[in-house]
């Protein structure tokens, strides 16, 4: 009985041993496979929000607009939109694009267009397979005043980077077109003028909502005050003098909602004034 007993032990060790033998097995192969960790499949998404300001530390805002990649060609177009801010930094800019198949190899890049903030950047030489493409944004503090591409110098002990912002694409989400190719001046400079005018309509559009919002409320406040009015002759001395606060701040809040709304309108004048000058200008680079 007992032999039976100990042979039933070793025959249940044994197999337990097999079992956590193959669980260990299976672990490493996931593991070494990347279906855990690194699988391309299921690796974090890295792309950069597009047509969302971002702030730069220490320089200003930051907009990608387009990020556009021609499979057929081998190559990207980066349209990019950077507020600086010339108290901090008036100097050039370089880019520097690296792809995740080839992280040690800088891809060429080019300043195809820009103008004021805008800038269209190309990029080269792009792998079929390059994963993630990472395009650096560098002050180019050593230049005479032409933008450059290449590769910045390092920064030497107690000095600062030079990197401005680092931005990527991920192969999964960005967009392709086979149609798409470098553009001529002429086309970049109505696409950039072609842009400023619809943001100069988006920002009227803006000024009007905004303007409409205010007259509601100044509205709400003439009602108000009407009522705290006539509500006063049947208020004894202290309710009076909390009502004539109660007054005196919704007249201060409608003073400077009057004053927004003046301001609002000069806006709207502005940019009105100067979407018809823009509209005119891409009429005669057009023609």
């Amino acid at each position: 009985m007992k032999r039976q007993a100990d042979s039933i032990t070793e025959n249940t060790s044994t197999k337990y041993l097999f079992a956590l033998s193959a669980i260990v097995v299976l672990l490493l192969f996931f593991l070494f496979s990347g279906l855990v960790f690194g699988n391309n499949d299921h690796a974090k998404v890295q792309q950069t929000p597009l047509k969302e300001s971002l702030t730069i530390s220490g320089y200003g805002e930051l907009t990608v607009e387009e990020w556009i990649y021609n499979p057929d060609k081998n190559f990207m177009i980066v349209t990019l939109n950077l507020e600086k801010s010339p108290t901090i930094y008036e100097g050039n800019l370089i880019f520097i694009a690296q792809e995740k198949e080839h992280p040690n190899r800088d891809l060429p890049t080019s300043v195809e267009y820009q103008d004021g903030n805008r800038y269209v950047v190309s990029i080269q030489q792009v792998s079929p397979s390059f994963e993630v493409m990472a395009l650096d944004i560098n002050k180019d503090e050593i230049s005479n005043g032409s933008l450059i591409q290449g590769q910045p110098s390092p920064p030497k002990g107690g000095e600062k980077s030079n990197e401005l912002a680092r931005i990527y694409t991920d192969e999964r989400k960005v967009e392709v077109d086979t149609q798409l190719r470098v553009q001529t001046e002429k086309e970049y400079e109505v696409a950039s003028i072609s842009q400023k005018i619809k943001q100069a309509k988006k920002t009227i559009e803006e000024k009007e909502e905004l303007i409409q919002t205010i007259e509601e409320r100044l509205k709400e406040i003439d009602q108000k005050v009407v009522e705290l009015e006539s509500e006063k002759f049947y208020e004894t001395e202290e309710e009076k003098e909390q009502t004539n606060t109660q007054i005196n701040q919704l007249e201060n809040e409608k003073d400077q909602l009057n004053r927004e709304s003046s301001d609002g309108e000069l806006a709207i004048q502005t940019t009105r004034e100067k979407l018809t000058m823009l509209k005119e200008k891409r009429d005669m680079v057009e023609s």
